[in-house]
């Protein structure tokens, strides 16, 4: 009765055993998913970002055009870098922020999905070439770091954005 009880006892313990362990493993995997701020600084982001991407056309924009076209008070972050077309006739944009803190980035991810809404409509039905790129834009947030990216080059800028951080 008691070798009974005894090895009862023990296939118990063998599955809290395995289910503790795969806990374990979820909470790491968890862990190592989460945001991860990042200490780099904005200007080698922007150096990155600025060296995969076709800079042609594009100039650096100051905050006051920033709030004018996203919305949002560089002074907020920790860092705003922004580059637009020189032409009205084209949509390449470029726009990196450097969050205080995470909550921040929705505000930013929806100032960008605003503007590229705002822009297909103004460009439909004319620009088709300018509503592809708008398509292929990269809106990519990691941690404290935010990459909107309406350009010919976006995935090579977007990928230079991650080696950065």
């Amino acid at each position: 009765m008691m070798d009974r009880l005894t090895e009862n006892l023990m296939k118990v313990l063998g599955i809290v055993k395995y289910i503790l362990i795969l806990f374990l493993i979820f909470f790491i995997v968890t862990l190592m998913k989460g945001d991860k701020m990042s200490n780099t600084p904005i200007d080698d982001v922007k150096a990155a970002v600025t060296g995969a991407a076709d800079m042609t056309d594009l100039s650096e924009a100051d905050h006051r055009t920033v709030r004018r076209i996203y919305g949002i008070n560089a002074n907020d972050y920790d860092g705003v870098v922004m580059y637009m077309s020189d032409s009205n006739m084209k949509v390449e944009e470029i726009l990196i922020v450097k969050l205080k803190d995470a909550s921040q980035a929705s505000a930013v991810e929806s100032a960008a999905q605003a503007r590229v809404d705002s822009q297909l409509q103004s460009f439909e039905g004319y620009g088709p070439e300018q509503c592809k790129l708008l398509d292929d834009h990269v809106l990519d947030v990691q941690g404290n770091y935010v990459l909107f990216i309406v350009n010919g080059q976006a995935q090579e800028a977007d990928q230079a954005f991650l080696d950065s951080l």
